[in-house]
């Protein structure tokens, strides 16, 4: 009996030893899964935090790289983009002179506002040749080819003919005093008598002062004042003084469409014709006193 009983707690002292020790191996292992999961957490983080460094570097790196190009790209145009319009002019004008010589070429830009870059195109030599004056969004070189699609507010063109007379022939439709009396008459101010033939719904003023004559066309069926403009074409006449020809022709329209470029001074010097066209009245006339 006593024997059992010793047998007895034998068993019971071993299956006593066996239960703490796999207490211990389970805690011993939920502490080590406990570790490795806060490794593999504190690894991703570190991870994440290299991975958003290197995209932070890369984006700061591209970027600096385009800000690199775009300020090379400013650099080699020439241009800069805070530049005013007028500067704009002269350094067109000087680049033209440097190619053709000592040519005519005006001196502002005519223009109402300094909103959006004057850009300039040309072709031709100092014999002959044609200058187009536009404004854009974005500024140009001289005769960067895209300007062939913007259009111009201006537009000077000269060409040289065999003589003076060839040249005074080519200004057309200058009349004749002999062919304008008879003409009702309006007093347009400074002294200025201006001639109007009407008909058919249509109106034109004429007026002679030095070397040139002045048309103002009006469609005085759409309600258009001939008059009016004539006007003010003689206002602007005494404030700016227009290049003295041999012979001249200034021809101008009430209504202008957006894009054109109807407002216009033909004139002949000696062997030369030169012609002026303007989207507007004042940067025809503007421009034209400043040629130089």
């Amino acid at each position: 009996m006593k024997g059992k009983i010793l047998i007895m707690l034998a068993a019971s002292l071993l299956l006593t030893g066996c239960s703490q020790s796999n207490k211990s191996t389970s805690s011993e292992s939920a502490a080590g899964s406990s570790k490795v999961s806060q490794k593999s957490s504190s690894s991703k983080k570190a991870s994440s935090k290299s991975s958003s460094v290197k995209k932070t570097a890369s984006s700061s790196s591209s970027s600096s790289t385009s800000a690199s190009s775009s300020s090379a790209s400013s650099k080699a145009s020439g241009w800069n983009q805070t530049t005013s319009n007028a500067a704009r002019l002269s350094t067109f004008n000087s680049e033209i002179k440097k190619q053709l010589g000592s040519v005519l070429l005006p001196s502002v830009t005519g223009l109402a506002s300094d909103s959006g870059y004057l850009n300039v195109r040309y072709s031709g030599n100092s014999s002959s040749y044609k200058v187009y004056y536009s404004v854009g969004y974005a500024a140009k070189t001289l005769n960067d080819p895209s300007l062939s699609g913007q259009t111009p507010y201006l537009v000077l063109t000269k060409r040289t003919y065999a003589s003076a007379s060839a040249a005074q022939a080519a200004v057309e439709n200058v009349q004749s005093k002999s062919n304008l009396q008879g003409l009702p008459t309006t007093n347009l101010g400074s002294g200025i008598t201006a001639w109007t033939d009407a008909g058919a719904g249509q109106r034109y003023v004429t007026f002679n002062e030095g070397n040139w004559q002045f048309t103002v066309h009006g469609a005085a069926v759409n309600g258009e004042d001939a008059e009016a403009t004539a006007k003010n074409l003689v206002t602007l006449l005494n404030s700016y003084y227009l290049p003295a020809p041999d012979k001249g022709k200034g021809t101008f329209e009430v209504s202008v469409a957006d894009g054109e470029t109807p407002q216009t001074l033909t004139w002949a010097k000696g062997s030369s014709l030169y012609k002026l066209q303007a989207h507007s009245t004042d940067t025809l006339i503007k421009t034209a006193a400043s040629l130089k």
